[in-house]
């Protein structure tokens, strides 16, 4: 048994082998040590007490689904091996086959997935210049594959990898360098070795350290990474296992006869499921090929910021979490897929809000809808699962009361007037006759495994039935008999028992042996019985000893019959299961539209971005107080760059945030959270917010900030919506103004990136923008003070502000009166001789106006006016001085120029005194 054990993790190195032995999936070894530790059960040993013993545990295979979720969400790969024929008199070993292998990026069972979320597996490749990637949910068979040429061929596909989020990625051991640092850490060994290895030596350190590796990435959130041998990507090969899956001479149709690289990676996805699965995943009836600027743009980084699907802070109150309606598992994936690839097509975009506006205004219709829709299991997947042979027969009982309430979904549809929901319900097939096959072979109240027994409906095979009757009716039988053979031979003590070692027999007292008939054949003689048998119990027995067998392989066949003649009508079951997602979504979006007091958006050519009375979507919902409501104004020539200060917790950052999200939510094919909108269409998000250091890959807060920033200058365009929060506050002060200024220009000024920008600052110098750049303007958050205290408005007006408030928000925060006093009086200072290097006019506190202009050597020539103030400036900054240093300087200048001899005693203490107390 251990060498049959040592052969199948050979076969499938990099797994965790739950190897079936009896009532237990059973691991031993290296896996055994993995297996308790990562499951907290117990590890015992065969041979116990011997030389070697063997590390073992194990788990009941009836909860094992629950064991291997916890270890595929740890990032390991779990090897089933099973019992593929049964155990008979003689046999010492029965044959086992590994029937499946579950991978982070393979899981299809109900433990391992979210309803709302989808599960991606991905496979990248390429060569020159030329990169692709695909990207199949094996739970529903959704496939998709792109390609990408160029300098930017690898940073677009990157973009996709971010987007689809998927939990494995495969890619060829040659783009090792390039995949790796993806997850900053070595991806895991190849699965499949092109060399074979010594079948006698355990697998043991090499793999566990590969799983070890796998487990931290999976733990710091990352997808597991996944090398293939070279020759597995093949191009004629992946090709050729394409045509062969879907049944196609071409793959014109798919869009991929002239692209290989997309070929390559779409192949090696699908052998990849097909292998590790043992499965022709049939399910998987089409693939679709998109280019990476079909959708919105949203990298990772963006959606983390603005907390699209998961928030920041406290859990459950994501953008998703406020927008998600959905009744049904399908529904909810689709609209999340929406939420995060929004379309760039207006036409798709305004077929999708005619339908919403219809639902909002058809109340009766669309609470209907709801209610039919929450009798609707998850078809996509109960369909993935029916042809990977992991269906229960529960799943079938549920695939039936859901097709049942297809026809009344169906029926309110049929008024529809919006073109989308006209074409749903063309495309929700009522699959009567798949309804009524289950109806007819599944019994009304199935159990949860097929081995539990009254699986099939009585009455749909004579056979079964009959078999059925004996076994029910077994004790009825025997009491029939019994009396009949009593009334026969006249002996009243005869009796028809059971053992395990003789079966079925009659027993008969010695004082009544001479009455037994001569077709009684003895079994047995005891001291005071004789037990005996006769031709009719013996046919009798045959059929009810092996009833219960019999029971269990009719069973089996009919419910496999059944299965297959579900799974051959996938396509039509795939059609109305993806239209209902789209009607449970357009449903959802409706409803929340009536909730949140969201409008419709107008969606436009142009390039003017109209907001009034905007909302933050989350903010407004889980803020008790009330939110305040402001308006934006953006376009391509006027006003692309809004310069906005205020003070801190005024609002500056959820002013960027919410232009964003309603933008999204047009685009997805929501209603807004606005009085009105009027939008164009923008292929990318870009968000640089918040501090945040990667020290694994030696980059500081700084130079994160600095690198999302510069992505933001390569790769921005007209079109596209850049939020930039606090640019430059991680460096010394006129470094970071200086860098804010020139990321203001450079956003504004160059041609190809000039995108609409919102720029939120506490560098109140930027606000001289205005003055100079023709599309700048300034806006700000309002704020007042009242009797000591400052009163936030959340109110953006045009205009700058003159104040950051920052010491009033470090009071409310709770900081030491003494710290505050202190604070306070340093300001004060700094204030009095403040300097402003990029004024036209530079004015001391005493009122002194000095005018001649000075260039400092730089192409743009910034003004300082004042020479002494100029000097002290230049000086500072070449040597990464602080405000405190510049204000101290003037006492240090004032003191240079006073003439001690003339002073007085008297004089000369009160100006020592003086600037002592205007030193910081």
């Amino acid at each position: 048994m251990l060498r049959q054990y040592r052969e199948l993790k050979q076969q499938h190195p990099g797994t965790l082998l739950f190897f079936r032995l009896g009532d237990f999936y059973e691991l031993f070894f290296e896996d055994a040590i993995t297996g308790s530790r990562e499951l907290e059960i117990t590890l015992t040993a065969r041979n116990k007490g011997k030389e070697n013993p063997v590390p073992m545990c194990g788990v009941p295979f009836h909860a094992a689904a629950g064991y291997i979720s916890k270890l595929i969400k740890k990032g390991y790969r779990v090897a089933v091996c099973e019992q593929t024929e049964e155990a008979s008199k003689g046999k010492t070993l029965v044959r086992r086959e590994v029937v499946r292998v579950i991978t982070p990026g393979t899981a299809i069972d109900p433990q391992l997935v979210s309803p709302g979320e989808s599960v991606f597996l991905a496979a990248v490749c390429g060569t020159g210049d030329t990169m692709a990637a695909a990207f199949l949910d094996l739970s529903t068979g959704e496939f998709r594959v792109t390609e990408a040429s160029g300098t930017t061929a690898w940073e677009r596909i990157q973009a996709d990898l971010e987007s689809y989020s998927p939990r494995e990625i495969l890619f060829p051991t040659s783009l090792h360098t390039l995949v790796a640092p993806i997850q900053s850490r070595e991806p895991s060994l190849p699965l499949r070795a092109s060399d074979s290895e010594d079948s006698d030596e355990a697998p043991s350190k090499i793999e566990s350290q590969e799983l070890d590796r796998e487990r931290r990435q999976i733990l710091e959130g990352g997808p597991t990474l996944t090398a293939l041998d070279d020759w597995l990507w093949r191009a004629d090969d992946c090709a050729l296992l394409l045509k062969q899956h879907f049944k196609v001479s071409t793959l014109d149709g798919f869009e991929l006869s002239d692209r290989i690289e997309a070929t390559r990676a779409a192949g090696a996805c699908l052998r990849y499921v097909q292998d590790t699965q043992r499965a022709a995943v049939a399910h998987i009836t089409e693939i679709s090929f998109f280019q990476p600027q079909d959708c919105l743009i949203l990298d990772a980084r963006t959606v983390r910021n603005l907390e699209l699907t998961e928030s920041l802070g406290a859990r459950g109150r994501s953008l998703l979490d406020v927008i998600d309606e959905t009744c049904t598992g399908m529904g909810a994936r689709l609209l999340r897929n929406w939420l995060l690839r929004p379309s760039i097509r207006r036409g798709e975009i305004e077929a999708r809000h005619g339908g919403v506006r219809e639902l909002v205004d058809a109340h009766i219709t669309r609470g209907s809808l709801r209610m039919a829709l929450n009798e609707i299991a998850d078809l996509e997947r109960l369909v993935g699962r029916l042809n990977m042979n992991t269906a229960s027969p529960r799943d079938l009982k549920s695939l039936r009361t859901s097709l049942e309430k297809v026809p009344a979904v169906r029926q309110l549809l049929s008024p529809s007037r919006s073109s989308l929901l006209q074409i749903l319900y063309e495309h929700i097939d009522e699959l009567v006759d798949v309804c009524g096959q289950i109806a007819r072979t599944l019994s009304d109240d199935p159990p949860a495994r097929l081995t539990d027994g009254n699986v099939i409906r009585d009455g749909l095979s004579a056979e079964l039935d009959e078999i059925r009757s004996i076994s029910r009716n077994a004790k009825q039988t025997i009491a029939s008999m019994e009396a009949n053979e009593r009334e026969s031979t006249g002996i009243q003590s005869l009796r028809i028992r059971f053992n395990n070692v003789f079966g079925y027999y009659i027993e008969v007292s010695k004082a009544n042996s001479a009455k037994v008939p001569g077709t009684y054949e003895r079994r047995q003689t005891l001291a005071n019985a004789e037990r005996y048998t006769t031709p009719e119990l013996k046919s009798w027995e045959s059929r009810v000893l092996g009833a219960e067998d019999r029971i269990a392989q009719l069973e089996a066949e009919l419910f496999a019959q059944l299965c297959r003649a579900v799974t051959a009508e996938t396509k039509r079951l795939q059609m109305t299961a993806r239209a209902l997602a789209s009607v449970d979504a357009i449903a959802s979006m409706a409803e929340t539209a009536i909730h949140r007091r969201y409008s419709h958006p107008i969606m436009h050519d142009g390039d003017a971005l109209e907001i009034a009375q905007g909302r933050h979507p989350a903010i407004e919902v889980f803020n008790d107080a009330p939110f305040v409501p402001n308006d934006i104004f953006l376009n391509n020539s006027t006003d692309r760059l809004l310069i906005i200060t205020g003070p801190n917790m005024g609002g500056k950052s959820t002013i960027l945030r919410q232009t964003a999200l309603i933008c999204i939510l047009a685009q997805m094919g929501s209603f807004v959270p606005a009085n009105r909108a009027r939008l164009p269409l923008i292929d990318r998000v870009w968000t640089r917010v918040g501090a945040s250091d990667d020290l694994a890959r030696g980059r500081s807060t700084f130079m994160v900030e600095m690198t999302e920033t510069a992505a933001i200058l390569h790769n921005a365009t007209p079109r596209s919506l850049v939020l930039l929060d606090e640019i430059g506050r991680g460096t010394a002060t006129f470094d970071g103004l200086s860098i804010a200024w020139a990321v203001a220009e450079f956003l504004h000024d160059s041609p190809e990136h000039a995108a609409k920008t919102l720029f939120a600052t506490h560098y109140h110098e930027l606000t001289d923008l205005a003055d100079r750049l023709a599309g700048a303007q300034n806006y700000q958050i309002t704020a007042s003070e009242r009797d000591g205290d400052v009163v936030f408005l959340h109110k953006l007006e045009r205009g700058r502000a003159s104040k950051s408030y920052g010491i009033e928000v470090a009071r409310l925060a709770g900081m030491p009166a003494p710290m505050l006093k202190r604070a306070r009086e340093v300001l004060a200072k700094l204030e009095l001789y403040e300097i402003d290097i990029f004024s036209d006019v530079a004015v001391s506190k005493s009122g002194a106006t000095q005018a001649e202009a000075v260039s400092d050597g730089s192409e743009n020539g910034v003004d300082i006016l004042s020479q002494t103030a100029k000097r002290a400036a230049r000086r500072k900054i070449v040597s990464q001085a602080t405000l405190f240093d510049l204000a101290n300087e003037h006492v240090l200048d004032e003191l240079r120029n006073t003439k001690v001899e003339t002073l007085l005693p008297e004089d000369a203490r009160r100006l020592l005194s003086d600037l002592q107390s205007r030193l910081i």
